[in-house]
């Protein structure tokens, strides 16, 4: 049997975690992890059972795929961006007290 709903449960739930303006990276990683599992049985299904590649199940979730995939790299993009900034005011506190 097919794992979709799963795969939907766990993207819900990453989708949740990042909406949140402090998130545990190391839940998305397990959560990514679980769902990289199941997507690996359900390639696995695909194998043996190409018509499902074509159906509006596995094509609807390819799409909410891409819109996870987008939604990481923008939280990513962000959290690099606050972690420049971070580094400037950490570099110039550093400069500041030299003064001291």
């Amino acid at each position: 049997m097919v794992k979709t709903a799963d795969i939907r449960d766990i993207d819900h739930q990453i989708t949740a975690i990042l909406q949140k303006d402090d998130f545990d990276a190391e839940e998305i990683a397990g959560l990514v992890d679980k769902r990289e599992q199941i997507l690996q049985n359900i390639l696995n299904y695909i194998k043996e059972n190409p018509s499902f590649a074509e159906s509006d199940d596995w094509l609807s979730l390819v799409e909410q795929t891409k819109n996870i995939v987008l939604l990481l790299q923008s939280e990513t993009t962000k959290v690099g961006s606050a972690l420049k900034k971070y580094r400037y005011g950490n570099k110039s506190v550093q400069q500041y007290k030299k003064f001291l």
